[in-house]
């Protein structure tokens, strides 16, 4: 009996529609296997994790390698694909990167080996010979070097236990060396908007060579890598006008609330859901709003159709110092609320979401 009621549960947390069976008792060995399945890994050891990429970064140097000295932080005028192995070391806290080969494999990041310059065609073979039906797209935000976005792709997929691959579109983002450079962000925030707007038509012909693939696309954009994403969305839409999305999850989007309103219904038409993460207390996207003199998406504002989900409740800075800050994104409560939906699972069921009273969004990541 008390199986049969753990199945009927299930069922309504899941929203689950590809099961065989009206039996109760059938369809708890189906739920466990098709849950198995998703979860098919266990990711409780160190594991090379293989992150395949395209940028549209401008190579330097002679010697290929997955590092910032190869991929810079400027543009270039054609799209570059391959893949690097990643070693993800098991005792690594979640959303910590720490690369300090000194301490052993089991405790850092560690870049194993690479496989650039791809043809198109040949990228998209290696990708798609993938016996999972499922893939995550990565696109990350601002002052994100190829080194740290490529680790960042790695550690989420570890830690999400993703058994498809992990697609990284990595866009020139960061500052020049120097310490100049370093401090100078105004500056750096300027040129890596403009990267990211001269990025759109490259990423529109990655995420159609991606589509044409057949498979299930969940696609996890971060800040400033939303000014790639979703003027090129509303393009691909327009052309294909057919969904072409699974989950399209937004993380601290900085873009403009106005624009985002006007192609909002074009996003949701091309996926099946769209969930944003904000945060009022987003410093960065406070700072965003005074340089941009308009309000942000990831600042919060309710969109009718959209799950807005304010995680300030678990980023709150306390006296400004503190808080999970800008990249929430890969922190434990997000990536658990980001298990549950790729699952598929309605927000209002998700485990530790609640329905929200604030005119500003729909809901709130418990702490």
């Amino acid at each position: 009996m008390k199986k049969i009621i753990f199945s009927i549960i299930l069922l309504n947390f899941l929203n689950c529609n590809t099961l065989t069976t009206t039996d109760p008792a059938t369809k708890t060995k189906e739920l466990e296997e098709i849950l198995n399945a998703r979860m098919a890994e266990d990711y409780d050891t160190t594991r090379s994790t293989r992150i395949f990429f395209g940028t549209n970064r401008k190579q330097t140097g002679d010697k290929p390698a997955c590092s910032d000295q190869y991929f810079s932080v400027k543009h270039d005028d054609t799209v570059k694909y391959g893949f690097c192995d990643v070693s993800v070391p098991y005792l690594h806290d979640i959303g910590n990167l720490d690369f300090s080969p000194e301490d052993g494999k089991d405790k850092s990041f560690l870049f194993q080996s690479h496989l650039f310059n791809f043809t198109e065609s040949q990228w998209l073979e290696q990708v798609k010979a993938d016996p999972n039906d499922e893939i995550i797209v990565f696109v990350h935000g601002f002052n994100v070097k190829f080194e740290e976005a490529v680790l960042r792709a790695a550690q989420i997929k570890y830690d999400l236990k993703f058994r498809g691959n992990v697609v990284l579109y990595t866009w020139p983002a960061g500052a020049e060396e120097g310490f100049l450079n370093s401090i100078l962000m105004n500056e750096t925030y300027k040129d890596n908007f403009k990267n990211a707007e001269g990025s759109r038509n490259h990423f529109v012909k990655f995420m159609d060579s991606l589509i044409n693939t057949d498979k299930k696309i969940h696609l996890i954009v971060h800040s400033m890598g939303h000014q790639v994403v979703l003027p090129s969305l509303d393009k691909i839409y327009k052309d294909r006008n057919k969904s072409f999305l699974r989950e399209l999850i937004l993380n601290a989007p900085d873009f403009e609330s106005v624009q985002f309103a006007y192609i909002s219904h074009n996003l949701m038409k091309a996926s099946k859901r769209i969930t944003v993460y904000c945060s009022p207390g987003d410093n960065a996207l406070v700072a965003s709003s005074k340089v941009n003199k308009n309000k942000r998406v990831g600042s919060c504002e309710k969109i009718s159709g959209i799950d807005m989900i304010n995680v300030n409740p678990i980023d709150a800075p306390f006296l400004g110092v503190g808080g999970l800050g800008h990249g929430y994104y890969s922190s434990r409560p997000v990536l658990t609320d980001l298990f549950q939906v790729i699952l598929g699972i309605d927000a209002r069921k998700r485990l530790f979401i609640r329905k929200s009273q604030e005119r500003d969004e729909d809901f709130v990541l418990r702490r």
